[in-house]
């Protein structure tokens, strides 16, 4: 009998492993309670967490993707930064962004303050960080107080405690 290689799926984090990478409270803000879901769309899977943040008029999401067991997914998620066109008007900023070694793309838009930040990590997550009423620099602050060495690469078992 011949042997049959079998390959284990791709297991993407947990919504509760999610949650973990991602800001428990910002000061000065108030904390709605993370909304969490886990997704299959036929042989693709993947998990996401959305935390949103209020402080009056002003609200930022932060949004974690996990696309593990859907890298077609994340590749459409990112791709289109590669080849974009930065622009800056008095009304609009849209450039391309890296951080921490991790493709990304900012839009702003300056006249009614809302902002956006995208970012690929580890060839696997998605995130995204949106602030109505909230400057771009303010979303920068929080972007750049993620750990993306806590997130684990692709090829690495999500079971390692390092990871955790």
């Amino acid at each position: 009998m011949a042997a049959v290689a079998v390959w284990a799926q791709p297991t993407v984090l947990t919504t509760e492993q999610l949650e973990k990478l991602t800001p428990q409270k910002l000061e000065g803000y108030r904390t709605t309670e993370p909304k969490g879901r886990m997704l299959k769309i036929g042989t693709l899977s993947y998990s996401m967490i959305e935390r949103t943040f209020v402080r009056g008029k002003k609200q930022i999401n932060i949004m974690l993707f996990d696309y593990h067991n859907a890298s077609v997914m994340y590749r459409q998620a990112t791709q289109k930064w590669k080849g974009a066109e930065s622009s800056d008007s008095d009304s609009r900023l849209e450039t391309a962004y890296e951080l921490q070694g991790q493709p990304g793309w900012v839009s702003f838009d300056k006249i009614n303050s809302k902002s956006q930040i995208a970012v690929g990590v580890q060839n696997r997550f998605y995130l995204v960080l949106m602030g109505e009423g909230v400057a771009l620099d303010v979303l920068e602050t929080i972007v750049k107080g993620f750990d993306f060495l806590r997130f684990p690469p692709p090829e690495v078992a999500i079971t390692d405690a390092k990871y955790r």
